[in-house]
């Protein structure tokens, strides 16, 4: 039954209700019989009116059925003006409207599809420089790199690295469509009577009409220029986005993207050339920390070299000379006894020598300072140097000389001990006097000699090649102090150093 077409189920449901009392009544003498034979006209116009009603139900029904199955142009033919043909119309205009809805969606899908991905190129991009950030040192490799990578992932036309250097942007690294190679270094002026368009970028306040603009655009609406700056002279482009490279307060350069379409960039182009500017500009100071290490590192051998070669000069050095010096008093001396007393002198010396040799080497605190204060050490060095040659002379402290820091002690003891025997070997001197003063917070040690003295605009200069009066400069500077020569030919030396006192040592 439910398989029939709605006029046969209709005109059965008719033929029923409709014969019965044509068939029932005659038969049950309720009626005359030859009312029976009006059953067969009476079926036809039933059958005639069953098809005439069910035909626009038809109709309806098809179009359901093919709207059901997704056919949302369908349309049923009707007579206008007819309640079927009104629903019929209604349900057709609800299929349009449900096509446009849908239409709508899948161009919505389509568009987020698309931004998903081209989000996806983005944060593969910024990974790509992360992951070089933290590979790549030099920063020349990591521009090119970075402006390869951004071209070539987004499709830009044009996007370059310019580093700021004092009163200009430098084309750094430049990546352009359709170029194998760009030529660097072009600069762009920031002062002058005609800077460049780019120095906008860099400045803190916005454009003329910034605020008219950011007001109609919203807050967030990428920065982009209002004349694009022509980094190729042969490429017009129209429109550009400039994003400063800043780490902290310092300003390195500038990340610039051009088109050559007008208005290109959106909120994520912004996003990500400023994400990316923000990793280079890590990077570039990591390669500046790095170039600095390296400097830093040479500065120390250097230094180091250096340390060695003052310890060298004060212990060994002097030590030989002092070795040399008993060992030729043994030579001269007029009886075994004295002779006997220069040699163990010179063994003195030279186990001295080892044995400070060894502390220069570890950079120790000098033995004379190991359980002495500078004065009494000073104090020992004189009278040692005037037993072995016979000088006169005395050594006088003033204040508060035995509360200095250890590394200030160091090196007024080596300037002392070299001013000291440059007077025994070079200024022929007979007397030496040794003073030590604390005041007006600071030291001062002096040491004066009665010898021939020199000129100090030509200071003499061994010809081994000495490396005296310019180490006792040097330790005086490591110090915060300074040193001073009062001489003058034949009429002696007298060495002053001063060192300012700092509190904590």
């Amino acid at each position: 039954m439910a398989r029939l077409p709605p006029q046969h189920r209709l005109f059965l449901l008719l033929l029923g209700v409709g014969l019965a009392p044509w068939l029932i009544l005659p038969a049950s003498g309720l009626a005359p019989r030859p009312l029976a034979w009006a059953a067969l006209p009476m079926a036809l116009l039933l059958y005639l009116l069953a098809l005439r009603v069910a035909r626009p139900i038809g109709e309806v029904l098809a179009l359901a059925r093919r709207l059901r199955e997704g056919d949302l142009g369908a349309r049923a033919v009707l007579q206008p003006g007819t309640d079927w043909f009104l629903l019929a119309r209604t349900l057709s205009d609800l299929a349009e409207q449900l096509d446009t809805v849908t239409w709508s969606l899948e161009e919505q899908v389509a568009a987020r599809t698309a931004a998903l991905a081209r989000k996806a190129d983005q944060l593969r991009a910024v990974g790509q420089v992360g992951q070089q950030v933290a590979a790549v040192l030099e920063p020349d490799v990591l521009l090119h790199f970075v402006t390869r990578v951004m071209r070539g992932t987004f499709g830009y036309d044009v996007v370059a690295v310019l580093l700021q250097h004092r009163d200009y942007l430098v084309l750094a690294a430049c990546a352009a469509r359709g170029r194998e190679e760009v030529p660097l270094g072009r600069a762009f002026p920031l002062v002058g009577p005609n800077p460049s368009p780019l120095a906008r970028a860099l400045a803190d306040q916005p454009p003329d009409d910034g605020p008219a603009r950011a007001d109609a655009a919203g807050a967030d609406s990428p920065p982009e220029s209002a004349a694009p700056t022509p980094l190729l002279p042969d490429m017009a482009v129209e429109a550009e986005m400039a994003i400063p490279i800043r780490l902290a307060d310092r300003t390195l350069g500038l990340m610039v993207v051009q088109s050559l379409s007008p208005d290109p960039f959106d909120e994520e182009d912004h996003f990500t050339v400023q994400t990316i500017a923000g990793q280079v500009a890590v990077a570039l100071e990591n390669a500046r920390l790095l170039e600095a290490e390296r400097q830093l590192r040479g500065l120390a051998v250097v230094e180091e070299r250096n340390r060695m070669a003052r310890e060298i000069h004060d212990t060994l050095a002097q030590g030989f000379m002092g070795i040399i010096m008993q060992l030729r008093a043994m030579e001269a001396a007029a009886d075994p006894e004295t002779a006997r007393f220069h040699r163990e002198a010179a063994l003195t010396l030279a186990q001295e020598s080892l044995q400070e040799a060894r502390r220069s080497v570890w950079n120790l605190r000098p033995r004379p300072l190991e359980d002495r204060r500078l004065s009494e050490a000073l104090a020992a060095e004189l009278a040692a140097l005037q037993r072995q040659v016979g000088l006169s002379g005395q050594f006088t402290a003033r204040g508060a000389v035995d509360d200095l820091a250890p590394h200030v002690e160091a090196a007024l003891l080596r300037i002392a001990q070299e001013a000291m025997r440059n007077a025994v070997k070079y200024a022929q001197a007979t007397r030496l006097d040794v003073r030590l003063a604390e005041a007006g917070g600071e030291v001062t040690l002096q040491v004066a000699d009665d010898g021939v003295g020199f000129d100090p605009a030509c200071p003499p200069r061994p010809a081994g090649g000495g490396f005296g009066l310019g180490m006792m400069a040097e330790r005086a500077r490591q110090v915060g102090g300074s040193l001073e020569l009062d001489t003058r030919p034949w009429a002696g030396c007298r060495v002053v150093v001063r060192v300012p006192l700092r509190k904590g040592g």
